[in-house]
């Protein structure tokens, strides 16, 4: 495969991930969120699979691309700067919006109170807490390709090894009272996909021989057949379950990363995928209050005007956004 047609792969990838995003924020993570769907429903069923790669593979597309240049020493301060004003200042921006728009105008989920606004900035706020996961993510990256602990097959797997320790450790042993600054937890969490990035895009000629891939195959396939069982039965509550259940995701997530299909709109979508992720709340917010305005409460008109608001309004931002040198910096993060 030439570069053109795995970048081509890749931005398809990013654009299914980004629509993931967004359906599932139109769903909403729980029945108090979004369209305000309870247990059972279709939708929530739909909500389980999306949840399932959501995140794991917007994680993973962000570990390939960063492999594509390893940093050195000397680039990690330009890299970190780099990466505070793309990360930190857009978050600062949307994530203020977000929290004015929601406490000012009526039937918004999620209110806050006006005098903690500045806890939005520190610790996880709905979306918004990925950017900061996704900036101590790149810095772990950084730090590893430094000391060169990832630039073999073998000791890239004792990263992923250690990284998934940590995901289960966080998950199941640290303490629940210890605040979640910066949301670090979301970071030790998905960062063994990251690193599951990084390695499929520097080992692809190893990891994607024809036997292993039938072996990812298997392992993907008894991940999704368990995810039915989540649905079905109580095995959620399991803690085997929740321990295994990265291996299945990052087993699928090598499968996707080879692929070589690509969609232009799905790469289209993928050009605006970091605005559309910074914006989209806004839409799936006012799609669904402005249909209620005139009595249309049908899931699914309310479904899809939402979700065509909350990819078409970020992406009018974008667009905007790419005019002037301020915008760029507040808006998209690119001087």
């Amino acid at each position: 495969m030439n570069v053109q047609q795995k970048v081509a792969s890749i931005e398809t990838l990013r654009g299914f991930a980004i629509l993931l995003v967004v359906i599932g924020h139109v769903i909403g993570s729980t029945p108090e969120g979004g369209m305000r769907i309870d247990f059972p429903s279709p939708w929530r069923y739909l909500y389980l699979w999306i949840d399932y790669i959501q995140m794991p593979l917007f994680t993973a597309i962000a570990g390939w691309v960063y492999a594509i240049r390893p940093i050195q020493k000397d680039m990690l301060k330009k890299f970190l700067k780099k990466k505070v004003y793309r990360l930190f200042i857009p978050m600062a921006v949307a994530a203020t919006l977000y929290f004015l728009v929601q406490y000012i105008i009526p039937g918004t989920n999620n209110k806050g109170h006006l005098s903690e606004i500045w806890r939005i900035y520190i610790f996880p706020y709905t979306i918004y807490w990925y950017l900061p996961s996704l900036f101590i993510m790149f810095t772990c990256a950084a730090v590893i390709d430094i000391q060169k602990w990832a630039n073999r097959v073998q000791s890239w797997l004792i990263c992923i090894i250690i990284a998934y320790i940590g995901a289960i450790v966080s998950k199941e042993i640290m303490p629940p009272t210890i605040p979640n600054l910066f949301s670090f937890k979301g970071a030790i969490a998905l960062f063994p996909y990251f690193m599951i990035g990084m390695g499929a895009n520097r080992f692809s000629e190893k990891l994607f021989v024809v036997q292993k891939q039938w072996g990812y195959s298997i392992l993907a396939l008894i991940g999704i057949i368990l995810l039915q069982f989540e649905w079905f039965s109580p095995i959620a509550e399991i803690h085997l379950y929740q321990w295994l259940k990265p291996i299945w995701v990052m087993t699928l997530l090598l499968l996707l990363l080879h692929q070589k299909h690509s969609f232009k709109i799905f790469t289209w979508l993928g050009s605006y995928a970091y605005v559309i992720y910074l914006y989209h709340g806004f839409g799936t917010s006012g799609g669904r209050i402005l249909l209620s305005r005139f009595g249309i409460h049908s899931e699914i008109p309310v479904f899809l005007f939402a979700l065509g608001i909350a990819i078409l309004f970020p992406v009018i931002i974008g667009m905007l956004g790419k005019k002037w040198k301020l915008t760029r910096i507040l808006i998209l993060g690119n001087k």
